[in-house]
C-alpha cells in the first residue's frame, strides 16, 4: 500500500507557526500522514512508490537520498495537482520570486511555483536570472553547514560544499543588504526558509518577504 507523507519542516514551523499548522491540517483532511523532524522521521518512509511532499529544500535533500524508492515533490507540485484547492485572489498584485540555490535543478518544482502564483492572480516578477541571483540561497552558502547534514546526505551536501564561501557575520550581513537593492516590488516571495530568512535580513524598510507558502495559507 501506498502512502503520503508531509514533513511539516521545523525551521518553517519555527518562522511561520500559524501557517505551518493551517498546512498541517489541510494535509489530514486529504489523508497525508504529518510527520515531524525529517532527520529521524525520514525513517517513517518504508513503502515503494510512497510519495514525500516537503516544504523545504534540506529536508527533501535528507528524504531524497535516505528513501530512494520514494517520490519526494514540493508542496507546491502537490497543490497545482489538486483540482479543487480553494486559491486566494492577489487581484494582479506584482510580487517578485527569488528561485534558490538547492532548486536549481528542480524545474518540477519551478514550474509548480509559478504556476500557483499564477492561480493566486499574482503578477510575477522574474528577476534577470545573473549568476549571483540564480546561487542566492541567504546565508546558506556563506555560513557553517550543520554536522549531520554530511552524515545524513553526503553525496548532495558534499557537492553543495564545494560552492560554499564562508563569510563573517558582519560579511553576511553587508552582503544581503546590498544583495536585496535590486528589487523593486513591496513584496518579494520564495519558497526556501534560509531564503526566507536572508530576504528579511536584507530587504530594505518598505519591502518585505513572504514565503509562497504563506500566500497560499496565510
Amino acid at each position: 500500500m501506498t502512502m503520503k507523507y508531509y514533513f511539516p519542516s521545523c525551521k518553517f514551523t519555527g518562522m511561520r507557526p500559524q501557517v505551518s499548522e493551517k498546512i498541517k491540517c489541510f494535509m489530514e483532511e486529504k489523508g497525508v500522514r504529518v510527520v515531524g523532524c525529517c532527520r529521524p522521521g525520514h525513517k517513517a518512509v518504508s513503502g515503494w512508490n510512497d510519495t514525500v511532499i516537503t516544504v523545504c529544500e534540506t529536508c527533501s535533500i535528507i528524504i531524497s537520498e535516505n528513501r530512494p524508492a520514494a517520490k519526494v515533490i514540493s508542496l507546491y507540485e502537490f497543490i497545482d495537482s489538486l483540482p479543487d484547492f480553494p486559491f486566494p485572489d492577489y487581484k494582479g498584485e506584482r510580487i517578485t520570486l527569488q528561485d534558490c540555490y538547492r532548486a536549481k535543478a528542480k524545474e518540477a518544482e519551478k514550474a509548480a511555483v509559478r504556476s500557483v502564483l499564477r492561480k493566486m492572480n499574482v503578477e510575477i516578477v522574474e528577476l534577470p536570472g545573473t549568476e549571483e541571483e540564480i546561487n542566492f540561497d541567504g546565508s546558506f552558502l556563506f555560513a557553517p553547514m550543520r554536522p549531520d547534514n554530511f552524515t545524513l546526505a553526503p553525496r548532495r551536501f558534499g557537492e553543495i560544499k564545494q560552492d560554499m564561501q564562508p563569510k563573517s557575520p558582519e560579511e553576511i550581513k553587508a552582503w544581503l543588504k546590498d544583495y536585496c537593492q535590486r528589487f523593486t516590488t513591496e513584496r518579494v516571495t520564495c519558497y526556501c526558509n534560509s531564503c526566507l530568512t536572508g530576504l528579511e535580513q536584507g530587504l530594505p524598510e518598505g519591502k518585505r518577504a513572504v514565503h509562497v507558502a504563506e500566500l497560499l495559507f496565510g
